[in-house]
């Protein structure tokens, strides 16, 4: 990606992307709490948990590294690595459920507890960090945030 895009702007688009693969979740989480045999389901599930353990996590170190520490202590940051290590919990938890691990939870009570964590946590960076964020930050600083998040990819 292009230091010309407001990487704040880039975060948004990434929540867009991975709030379309929670719906999708959420389709097949259902049907496996109605058929766990259902392996069409299984298969949407295991592809969701991809697309977390990949392209969420690269954004949320993505943020770790390029957003938070510019941000510093004039931002609650600290929910937000709370948040990103509760989901890196719950993945290697949904992992073990998809595998058929007897101590697991079942897959959709993992991946409701996913949806329901990523979904608030989204709203609560769109809606409150990230403007938050762009009344901080000069030009200058986003401009130096799509660096940190581009030399790090």
């Amino acid at each position: 990606m292009s230091l010309d895009l407001d990487p704040i702007d880039r975060f948004v688009e990434e929540h867009t992307r991975a709030l379309s693969v929670l719906d999708r979740l959420e389709r097949d989480a259902a049907r496996l709490e109605e058929n766990s045999s259902d392996l069409d389901a299984a298969a949407g599930v295991r592809e969701a948990l991809q697309f977390i353990s990949t392209s969420v996590r690269e954004h949320n170190e993505a943020e770790e590294r390029a957003l938070f520490p510019l941000l510093g202590n004039n931002a609650p940051t600290t929910v937000f690595v709370d948040d990103h290590g509760r989901l890196r919990t719950l993945e290697r938890e949904l992992e073990l459920a998809l595998a058929g691990a007897s101590q697991a939870r079942p897959v959709h009570v993992v991946s409701r507890a996913i949806i329901d964590l990523l979904k608030d946590h989204i709203r609560r960076e769109n809606e409150m960090l990230f403007p938050l964020a762009r009344n901080l930050l000069s030009a200058a600083e986003l401009q130096e945030v799509a660096r940190l998040r581009d030399a790090g990819a």
